[in-house]
């Protein structure tokens, strides 16, 4: 009977394989959010992962990001908007941290979010893709 009890249990499966990856891009309005978007949803199919869209409520076009999610969503991603008042690299990090999911966040410009001259980034746990590097993204000048 003990036998039966450990096989049940060691069959059982683990929260954490329950759990599906989530790709976090986190957007403010002087983003590319096409091209993070883009990025972030080639990101998840190429992980089998959730879109998750960190957005600002107060500087973002709202409905004009759920309408491109609704689009990525008939591609077959499963996607989701999580408005996030007052967006900076601290929010984006704890909400990371929190979430056990979250195996890599999309940015545009990773040295932008910084606001004092420190490493906003330092304290996340999973890769930061800085989705700048494109042809296409504005140089600073």
């Amino acid at each position: 009977m003990v036998v039966v009890l450990d096989l049940v249990l060691a069959s059982a499966p683990s929260p954490r394989r329950r759990m599906k990856r989530r790709v976090v891009v986190a957007l403010r309005p002087v983003s590319p959010v096409e091209r993070l978007l883009a990025v972030g949803a080639a990101l998840c199919r190429r992980l089998d992962a959730e879109l998750e869209v960190l957005i600002d409520p107060a500087g973002m076009d709202e409905p004009a990001v759920e309408t491109r999610l609704a689009g990525l969503e008939r591609d077959g991603l499963t996607c989701h908007l999580t408005p996030a008042a007052d967006l900076s690299a601290r929010v984006v990090v704890e909400h990371a941290r929190r979430h056990e999911c979250v195996t890599t966040v999309v940015v545009g410009n990773p040295a932008a979010w910084s606001a004092d001259g420190g490493d906003p980034w330092a304290r996340l746990e999973c890769p930061l893709v800085a989705a700048s590097d494109h042809p296409d993204f504005p140089e600073k000048k």
